[in-house]
């Protein structure tokens, strides 16, 4: 498949989740000073904002009545300044996953998941390279594949995301250390608690973060964890701070909208390893 098709669906699939979810007319309660703030979402991987607002203008045409919801859009660098943000009402909405969504709410009782009755899409994740680390992009694709098979995955997901309790931070994740194996530097953002996570005392912690530990492993290569921005996750790949990139959101059922904004020159992605569904949060 061509990758700046598949990486610029997603673009695509998560405007029109945006839209559509965000459909079903004005909820009670809610004035219409705050029908017409923006929403909040993640900067995209290349897209720029004026490009996700023209698509998203785009996609009100086509898939939804004028007027139904706010289409336009703001871009954040991080999760913590999203929130801040509808904390603050200076956002209707933030754009985000389901299990992501279950996470800040525990922790903050104004925040609720919108029920617009729009209909829902899903995003599957993967990890990003270089196109030039074809070897390793398919080493990774292998291990994903068995880790699916032999169930590791569904495992880690229990473990990680639906079986924490009530308010618990997701466990830090000790990385392999494999005597004379070589080093990958992964760029790790922290922006999407309880798959992506840096706890408090700087480690790594997170569902995605149990995955690279497992595909480390499997693979062979010791990890160097990097921290970054959602905002620089392409920059920092492409200009080779980074070897790989997790995460990358791809549209887990496919799209209907063409392009390649979203679409970083030279860059590859791994087979998916989760499916979360694209929520929106407000508040009560």
């Amino acid at each position: 498949m061509n990758i700046k098709k598949y990486l610029g669906t997603a673009l695509a699939c998560v405007l029109l989740g945006a839209v559509l979810a965000g459909c079903g007319g004005e909820e009670k309660g809610k004035t219409a000073e705050n029908k017409d703030l923006p929403i909040g979402v993640l900067a995209h991987l290349n897209a720029s904002e004026e490009q996700y607002n023209e698509f998203a203008k785009q996609a009100e045409k086509q898939y939804s009545k004028p007027g139904q919801f706010a289409h336009e859009f703001i871009y954040y660098d991080n999760l913590n300044a999203m929130e801040m943000a509808l904390s603050a009402g200076k956002i209707k909405e933030m754009s985000t996953y389901k299990s992501v969504a279950d996470y800040l709410i525990m922790r903050n009782g104004e925040f609720v998941i919108s029920d617009h009755g729009g209909r829902v899409l899903a995003d599957a994740f993967c990890c990003a390279l270089s196109a030039q680390e074809s070897e390793l992009k398919a080493q990774f694709d292998q291990v994903i594949d068995d880790m699916k098979k032999d169930g590791t995955l569904k495992a880690l997901a229990d473990t990680y995301i639906t079986g924490l309790k009530d308010g618990a931070e997701p466990p830090a994740v000790e990385l392999p250390r494999l005597d004379g194996a070589g080093t990958i530097k992964v760029g790790v953002t922290g922006d999407l608690p309880p798959l992506d996570l840096v706890l408090p005392d700087g480690k790594a912690a997170g569902f995605s973060t149990a995955v690279l530990a497992e595909l480390s492993r499997r693979v062979g290569k010791n990890v160097e964890i990097v921290n970054i921005d959602s905002a620089a996750r392409a920059s920092a790949l492409t200009s080779g701070k980074v070897d790989v990139v997790f995460w990358v959101a791809v549209p887990a059922d496919g799209s209907f909208l063409p392009g390649n904004a979203d679409t970083p020159q030279g860059i590859v992605v791994t087979k998916p390893y989760y499916e979360d569904v694209i929520v929106h949060v407000t508040k009560k």
